[in-house]
């Protein structure tokens, strides 16, 4: 264990008790030995409470209390961590079962980068496999132009990043990953991406994400707290000059054929449950 990054993991849950057990299985059987996981649930009224306490005696620690919202709960357990990595799993997502082993190696192989990310899969309600993103490596270069993409759940951040840029900003509830991989890059920190699918991210109705989504597609643009974070931190770029980016960014997608590897793959899988592709 000694020899192994310490990998705090929070889960931040509200009224998902028909995705939460899963979420938290996809964690505690990842096997890994140096592991610190918390759940900060907002004061659920369904069966959360109930599932969490099947689990008690494995969480290193849990509450259930009214919040400020996901930020805030998320913040909660970072501020708790004691890990070398820090991670947020929402109630509705799940980790692949070999992905804090992979995480662990990079870190110690690639010099403890401050950002380590991986691939993003897209499931339904139900866990069956919707898509297959590969996601490219984050550069500083397209970020500090408006372009940037999520593939939670399997981002890592290193503890000492996260104190120095001062955690999540609790005044944002669906953009709040920008807003901090915007900090963290404006600090120095280094991403590293591992080209591997190590999670699902739940798409459905009820999911921030989706409903950021659906609002976006309604006004043909990007959700209000993007709009404020974007013109917060990139004060001299035009929203004409950000879309004029975002489309070299597709372009380049195309032309390192993420586009195409992602669509291949995902017509191999498509339609089974992420459970009997990715173990």
């Amino acid at each position: 264990m000694s020899d192994l990054p310490k990998i705090s993991i929070v889960t931040p849950s509200y009224n998902q008790d028909q995705f939460l057990r899963e979420t938290i299985e996809s964690v505690l059987n990842q096997h890994y030995s140096n592991l610190e996981y918390f759940i900060v649930d907002g004061g659920s009224t369904d069966n959360s409470v109930d599932i969490i306490k099947d689990y008690e005696d494995r969480i290193d620690w849990w509450v259930s209390e009214k919040d400020e919202g996901q930020s805030d709960a998320i913040n909660k357990g970072f501020k708790r961590a004691s890990g070398d990595l820090l991670c947020w799993v929402n109630s509705d997502d799940v980790l692949f079962p070999s992905c804090l082993k992979e995480i662990a190696d990079c870190y110690l192989k690639q010099g403890k980068p401050d950002i380590i990310h991986a691939n993003c899969v897209f499931v339904d309600n139900k866990g069956i496999l919707k898509r297959l993103l590969r996601m490219p490596e984050r550069t500083v270069f397209f970020l500090n132009r408006g372009v940037w993409s999520a593939s939670a759940p399997a981002i890592f951040f290193s503890a000492s990043i996260m104190r120095k840029v001062g955690y999540l900003n609790t005044r944002y509830h669906l953009s709040m990953d920008l807003d901090l991989w915007l900090r963290v890059a404006r600090a120095g920190g280094i991403a590293y991406h591992i080209p591997k699918y190590l999670g699902a991210f739940r798409w459905h109705g009820d999911s921030q994400t989706s409903i950021a989504g659906q609002a976006k597609k309604q006004k043909n643009d990007e959700n209000p707290e993007t709009k404020i974070i974007l013109n917060d931190a990139l004060s001299r770029s035009t929203r004409k000059r950000q879309k004029e980016w975002r489309i070299i960014w597709k372009l380049y997608q195309i032309l390192n054929l993420n586009y195409i590897h992602s669509y291949l793959e995902t017509i191999g899988v498509k339609g089974k449950h992420w459970s009997e592709v990715f173990v």
